[in-house]
């Protein structure tokens, strides 16, 4: 497939198959996150793969908790529906997280940093055959303490999003996009 199929077919995967991922892609896929460009600026990304079904679970009860209590309304509705799985039921988790910092510019940088390497992330699970998806509300979980050190976060690092992914029986075509879209504007 060529870059440009690759980023024409991925979209996100929110059902996954109970199927366990080849180490091989897992290795390849959180190796082209990170390759991801970025601003050393912002320090280092790090990626926490998690495969250990226990700790998915206490991510999603974590995140969920987190939901109940943040005041959003929707939120506390999504968290209130047992059966909802902020992963999906996915078999790998890949937490990208930044180096911590105060500083509202470096900050941004760093969330930037760890976008370009969660897309790069999705685009390598594309062309592996595999379903992916690109969140964020399961990051909320890393506030407690027991979730992060179950889930081998570093010291000194906020969690910036999560990429899952693992095989799929999702056959739903890939969202149309018109031909000359309006929010595009060439400047000659």
């Amino acid at each position: 497939m060529s870059t440009f199929e690759i980023i024409k077919t991925r979209k996100s995967v929110r059902t996954y198959q109970n199927k366990p991922v080849e180490t091989d892609k897992i290795k390849m896929i959180v190796e082209a996150g990170n390759m991801a460009a970025g601003t050393p600026m912002a320090g280092e990304v790090y990626f926490n793969v998690i495969t250990n079904a226990e700790v998915l679970k206490g991510i999603v009860n974590g995140a969920k908790a987190a939901m109940a209590n943040s005041g959003m309304e929707m939120l506390v509705k999504l968290s209130s529906n047992p059966s909802y799985d902020l992963i999906y039921g996915a078999p790998v988790a890949v937490v990208i997280s930044a180096t911590r910092t105060d500083v509202p510019n470096i900050a941004a940088m760093a969330r930037a940093n760890a976008a370009c390497a969660g897309e790069n992330m999705l685009l390598a699970a594309t062309e592996l055959g595999l379903g992916s998806c690109y969140l964020e509300s399961p990051v909320l979980a890393f506030n407690i303490p027991e979730v992060a050190q179950a889930a081998r976060l570093p010291e000194n690092t906020q969690p910036q999003a999560m990429i899952v992914f693992g095989y799929t029986d999702d056959t739903d075509p890939h969202k149309e996009y018109p031909a000359n879209p309006e929010n595009i504007v060439y400047v000659d």
